[in-house]
């Protein structure tokens, strides 16, 4: 058996910028944690999720339980087992533990063995366990048959293995029971470069790098019941060298936006290392009130309606008062049940990207006729791409959010619409799972695809994971430039 382990640490949260230390980002660790808690959770799926320290970057302030509890909220989303030790910079373990709560003293997971500890530190930022810790550690190998892993925020190697200026100063006492007692892996943070794994006299050594400083990584670790120790090391961040950009990002005046903030999300991008955003509002939620749109009015009326609340003067403001040259401005056009985009011609024409999206079918009632769905689905996206839009975003995602099998038979149809309006097409995980057929054939007939996140929550902004993992599973062989729009 294996257990997938991963370690987040070093977060340093904190209301605002650490002006002595500007790349470490402690004022946005709760955005960093929850976009690392939904990427675990939804992709990566660990067994067990160690979180080494330092969450706050500054004990002493009067806020500290407040901003604990805040990470705590976030970390009750974690779907596997955690172990949460304090670091240097959170407060003392009984202050720490009121809040995030009390750790267990082990946890066994797949026939492995995991072991925290909460050693006081010396100076030099270095550690020291004590008597009493290095009993435990004796007691909890002896009496279990399996490998064990020693969980601690400083780093725990032999001094003379690694070119980390932190340890413990009884490493070598540490590590001989190490060796006695079938410890494999000691796993630690504290040391914001980290380093990877260290395969020392048949003992390893991993030091998480910082969630809090780019690249934002993370370590995924696999132990089997034999003591055999892997390691990944993975980022919050994009790669720089792919100058991606995010065509889809939402603001605050969605109906549907959790915290969106046009500023923050321009901070994110250039933080996750991207090449820009497009900031993209859904055009129905700009022109109806939120009582109107939820009885579809944009649909069933379109721009004829008398009931529209013209919010586009408060969006264009928007923009204009916190985008950079990082930014563009578009729109996520809606549609009315006769193909009309619901958006005023020199609204169109004063947007910078158009991304096109089929919301609404009325068709799709409570028993729907799959026919009429399927002909008015087809309608509809023939109307979007006939408008000339630059993409058209999150293909097939409305079967999908009504628990409908996928039409994959309209898939060749849908790629015929496209290509002779010269339509891109939306690579999209939000709420989604996009088909890869679909998006194989796309390729093969030279449709351009976009990334988009659909952030409706700034942890979103420019996630890309999954979207980077399936154009490497359905396009190998070629380069990702050739692939992506413009």
């Amino acid at each position: 058996m294996k257990a997938k382990v991963v370690i987040l640490t070093d977060l340093h949260f904190s209301k605002s910028a650490n002006q002595a230390i500007p790349e470490r980002k402690g004022e946005f660790a709760d955005i960093l944690l929850l976009r690392a808690v939904h990427r675990l959770n939804r992709y990566i799926k660990p067994d067990l999720v160690f979180i080494g320290g330092d969450l706050l970057d500054h004990p002493e302030d009067a806020d500290r339980l407040e901003l604990l509890s805040e990470l705590k909220n976030i970390i009750d989303l974690i779907q596997t087992p955690t172990i949460i030790i304090n670091g240097n910079h959170d407060p003392a373990r009984d202050i720490f533990e009121s809040v995030i709560g009390e750790q267990p003293d082990f946890l066994d997971i797949n026939g492995i063995r995991f072991v925290p500890f909460f050693d006081p530190e010396k100076p030099g930022y270095n550690a020291f366990r004590i008597d009493d810790e290095l009993a435990r550690m004796r007691k909890l190998g002896a009496e279990f048959d399996g490998p064990l892993v020693s969980l601690q925020h400083v780093p725990l190697f032999p001094p003379e293995s690694a070119a980390c200026p932190y340890n413990y100063t009884n490493a070598d006492e540490i590590v001989k029971i190490m060796h006695e007692k079938n410890y494999v892996l000691a796993l630690s943070g504290h040391y914001h470069k980290g380093f990877a794994l260290l395969d020392y006299k048949k003992r390893n050594y991993i030091t998480g790098r910082a969630l809090c400083e780019k690249p934002f990584g993370y370590a995924v670790i696999e132990i089997d019941d034999k003591g055999k120790v892997n390691c990944e090391q993975e980022n919050l961040a994009m790669p720089e060298e792919l100058r991606l950009v995010d065509h889809h990002v939402h603001t605050k005046l969605a109906y549907c936006n959790e915290n969106m903030d046009i500023t923050k999300s321009i901070a994110l991008g250039k933080m996750f290392d991207l090449d820009g955003i497009v900031v993209s509002e859904h055009s129905a939620h700009l022109y109806f009130n939120r009582e109107n749109y939820g009885q579809c009015l944009q649909y069933l009326e379109g721009m004829a309606s008398n009931k529209k609340d013209d919010r586009i003067a408060e969006y264009f403001a928007l923009y204009a008062n916190e985008a950079d040259d990082f930014c563009r401005l578009g729109m996520e056009v809606d549609y009315d049940q006769n193909g009309q985009g619901v958006i005023e011609p020199a609204v169109w024409n004063n947007v910078e990207f158009r991304n096109g999206s089929v919301h609404v079918l009325k068709s799709l009632t409570e028993n729907p006729d799959m026919k009429a769905v399927e002909a008015e689905f087809l309608f509809l996206t023939e109307a979007v791409a006939a408008s000339g839009v630059d993409v058209l975003v999150h293909p097939f995602r409305i079967f999908r959010r009504r628990g409908l099998a996928l039409p994959s038979h309209l898939f060749a149809t849908v790629v015929d619409i496209l290509k002779p309006y010269d339509t891109a097409v939306e690579i999209n995980y939000h709420t989604n799972e996009p088909p890869p057929e679909f998006f194989r054939m796309c390729i093969e007939n030279g449709i351009k695809l976009s990334l988009g996140s659909d952030a409706h929550n700034l942890y979103e902004v420019g996630e890309f994971y999954a979207h980077l993992k399936f154009l490497q599973k359905i396009a190998p062989d070629f380069d990702l430039h050739d692939l992506l729009i413009s």
